[in-house]
């Protein structure tokens, strides 16, 4: 009995490319970005002077003191306006393109890529360090049944960051937070914080963004204010060779080939996926309202 013929994959149409694409523009930003946050970190090592304290720097201080300005009782203890300010930027930036913040600004996770592609850098270059590591990943592929939960851990780490510092009125996350560590990391004031900001090192030699995935409050709420952001990735399957490289590039660990469209609040929106496909068309970064036809973004001038 003859069987069905499978259909034919659909014929590859290389994607243009320009040299002056989006990744070169999201890298320019994040050392810029990081060039500001070391330039303060050695200021205060330096005299002490800048800013009054490293959270003023810290979008997240604005969450974490959300609940007494709108009660009315002032600031959480190390909290500035500007936290407010960039809390209020972050969540409205989510709200326009999801994460972007956490894409294409946060300076932890421009950190932690750098420390991957170094670690992919050294794999590719010396043979026993790629054995060993591919050595490892195969003995903890059992655990990968984690992940997901483990991503859940965010949420809880955003409702104790921000529920403690309604409760008790104190930043009950800044002893651990990385973030304070990276502006601290010249004066060794907050050895906890420092001890965790090492650990996210560490996991991002065999992880991509670690802290993004599994801890970082900010990349939390961030995410749930994205998930009502008019801007998706969109997969087309009849452009698609299911050749999986998308979700290889993706830093969050997204299933990006077998996904219709891109809408986990894990995505911060650093459009890896998009850059690595060398399929045309497989992948469109769409915009629109749920009452409007989604429209096509161009990304280069040859797709415009």
């Amino acid at each position: 009995m003859a069987t069905a013929a499978a259909p034919p994959r659909p014929a590859l149409r290389r994607r243009p490319r320009s040299r002056l694409d989006h990744q070169v523009l999201r890298r320019a930003v994040q050392v810029g970005v990081a060039a500001i946050v070391a330039a303060v970190a050695l200021e205060r090592a330096a005299a002490g002077r800048g800013v009054a304290t490293p959270e003023a720097l810290c979008p997240f201080g604005g969450l974490e003191t959300a609940f007494r300005l709108v009660t009315g009782t002032g600031y959480v203890p190390h909290v500035h306006a500007s936290n407010v300010v960039l809390g209020i930027g972050v969540l409205v930036l989510a709200l326009l393109a999801r994460s972007a913040f956490c894409g294409w600004l946060c300076p932890l996770g421009f950190l932690q890529d750098l420390v991957s592609g170094a670690s992919r850098l050294v794999q590719r270059k010396v043979r026993p360090v790629r054995l060993g590591v591919r050595w490892l990943k195969a003995h903890a592929r059992p655990l990968a049944v984690l992940d997901r939960p483990l991503r859940l851990l965010k949420y809880a780490v955003l409702a104790w960051a921000v529920g403690g510092a309604a409760l008790w009125g104190v930043m009950v996350f800044r002893d651990v937070d990385p973030w304070f560590a990276l502006l601290e990391l010249f004066r060794l004031t907050v050895i906890p914080a420092v001890l965790v900001l090492v650990v996210i090192l560490v996991a991002a030699l065999f992880v991509d963004r670690p802290w993004c995935r599994y801890a970082c409050p900010l990349g939390a709420a961030s995410g749930l204010v994205g998930m009502f952001s008019p801007v998706r990735i969109e997969r087309v399957a009849d452009a698609c060779t299911s050749c999986g490289i998308c979700t290889r590039a993706c830093p969050m660990g997204l299933p990006v080939a077998t996904a219709n469209r891109i809408v986990s609040p894990d995505c911060n929106a650093c459009l890896e996926c998009l850059a690595a496909c060398p399929q045309a068309g497989a992948l469109e970064l769409r915009a629109g309202l749920p009452v409007l036809p989604f429209v096509r973004i161009p990304l280069t001038p040859k797709e415009a």
